[in-house]
């Protein structure tokens, strides 16, 4: 399964890369700490499942999503954020996930299963 992670903190890409190299069938595509450049990747390659936060410079993650929905309905969005207010906002662009910061292993792990499970 191909996944691109999009934050701003580096800290965020070492940990989310670090968990998720504990997943078998996960292949890291792209890693972005705007959304600019990660559209342009996204609306360019194939990409099974976007790991994505909320605020970030620029653009935040919920108009982000909603640009991704108009091209790509299939694209599993997953919101990783230390923001609860917005997973409401998140489910109307169809996120399939909404996890809450700190990440844990087992989360991620069950909601990346979840995917595979479903085909991707």
């Amino acid at each position: 399964m191909k996944v691109v992670i999009i934050d701003d903190e580096k800290a965020m890409h070492l940990i989310m890369r670090r968990m998720l190299a504990k997943l078998d069938q996960i292949e890291i595509v792209g890693s972005f700490f705007e959304t600019t450049s990660a559209f342009s990747y996204l609306t360019n390659h194939n990409v099974d499942l976007v790991f994505l936060d909320i605020k970030l410079p620029g653009e935040n993650g919920l108009t982000f999503a909603h640009r991704i929905r108009e091209r790509d309905g299939q694209m599993k969005l997953v919101f990783v954020t230390s923001y609860k207010e917005y997973a409401p906002a998140a489910f109307d662009v169809q996120a399939y996930d909404y996890i809450v910061k700190p990440l844990r292993q087992d989360r991620l792990h069950k909601t990346v299963q979840r995917v595979i499970s479903e085909g991707h």
